[in-house]
């Protein structure tokens, strides 16, 4: 059964609106200058089709990324390509690893591949290792996807690891997609992409996408990049026309002008309220994962659970007690503006706080109840 479970849509419940919500890593920057003014002047032409093949939008992503324009494929968001991609490639059996982003399994499930799963291990900090490769090369999957850095955990994988498994995959023809969503959030994103590495491999698909880093989540604009013409013209086929809206095109191409520049901005904003919202819940007791992206994987310590705690402060993030290999006590929180991560942390330490004091009240009540038996 569907189950919409990617957080974002709390102002859509009963008295939604006032919440802060963390549930979604959206840029606490906002959009950037110039996308607003690029949409109002667009709407004039949403009498007409859109550009089905986004040329001035692929040209402005071309000198962004530095590719060429003919390697990118635009969607309605990067999900929208996630989607195509197993009907694209028809894989019998594909790898993914766990815990990651839950579109890569829905999308493989609705094709009817067989699913594989590279298990990350807490007591390793949930990176990603060589062991990745060997189960690939045992299973013959056709098809990987890798997220990195890696959602929920933000956790970066090591270039030399992506390197040797897209090696050992062009062996049997294997596709390995990469998701790159995030990797403009972090300090060495040049050092980690393998965007060098497409002129190389045709078995390279990299994903970006404008919702994270340019907040630009209702605007749904995601893009494929890859050297491989025949997997390109498939994207194409495997999907409907106009994915892309005149609306989505303009506030791209808006978004891009500035770039470099807001994306220094985001970067240094990103690391330093990353830095203090960790502190603040490492104070607190919690476990908090080496992020480097724009949002923060905790394990908690107590008893109770944070979600529902902070649902009643009208704060939303994200629990996985649900998801398979965490459990109970899991969380993930986006980064906010400073003023939100200020809130956010005062009501964390106000809830642990109170639960303390019920818990200290329930062991003296035990005791007292131990010495009248007595």
């Amino acid at each position: 059964m569907y189950e919409y479970c990617h957080g974002g849509n709390v102002r859509f419940e009963p008295n939604g609106a006032d919440f802060l919500d963390l549930s979604a890593n959206i840029n606490p920057l906002g959009f950037p200058e110039g996308v607003e003014e690029a949409v109002k002047n667009e709407i004039h032409f949403c009498c007409c089709y859109p550009d089905n093949k986004s040329f001035r939008l692929r040209e402005c992503i071309a000198d962004f990324e530095q590719v060429k324009p003919e390697w990118i494929f635009c969607g309605n968001g990067s999900s929208d390509i996630i989607f195509r991609l197993p009907f694209c490639l028809k894989p019998r059996k594909a790898l993914i690893e766990q815990p990651t982003f839950s579109d890569y399994e829905r999308s493989l499930k609705s094709y009817g591949t067989k699913i594989h799963y590279h298990k990350l291990e807490e007591n390793w900090n949930f990176e990603c290792d060589e062991n990745i490769a060997t189960i690939a090369k045992r299973e013959l999957v056709d098809l990987i996807f890798l997220c990195n850095p890696n959602n929920p955990t933000g956790i970066l994988t090591k270039r030399k690891i992506i390197e040797n498994l897209l090696r050992s995959c062009r062996n049997w023809k294997a596709v390995l997609v990469v998701d790159e969503c995030f990797i403009d959030f972090t300090e060495q994103a040049n050092d980690v992409t393998m965007k060098p590495l497409l002129s190389e491999f045709d078995n390279l698909i990299i994903l970006k996408a404008f919702t994270k880093i340019f907040a630009l989540p209702g605007i749904r604009l995601g893009y494929a990049i890859c050297n491989n013409k025949e997997l390109i013209d498939k994207l194409y086929f495997h999907g409907t026309d106009w994915a892309v809206s005149n609306l989505a095109q303009a506030a791209g191409t808006a978004a891009l002008k500035n770039a470099e520049t807001y994306l220094k901005e985001t970067v240094l904003f990103v690391k330093q309220e990353r830095q203090y919202v960790k502190g603040e819940l490492e104070n607190l007791k919690y476990k908090v994962f080496d992020s480097q992206a724009n949002f923060l994987f905790i394990k908690s310590p107590y008893d109770f659970d944070l979600q529902e705690e902070l649902d009643k402060h009208r704060i939303r993030i994200r629990s996985y007690k649900n998801i398979d290999g965490l459990g109970a006590g899991f969380y993930r929180l986006a980064l906010s503006q400073h003023q939100y991560n200020i809130r956010l942390i005062e009501t964390v330490q106000k809830i642990v706080s109170e639960q303390n004091k019920i818990s200290n009240k329930n062991f003296d009540n035990v005791q007292e109840n131990i010495c009248t038996d007595l």
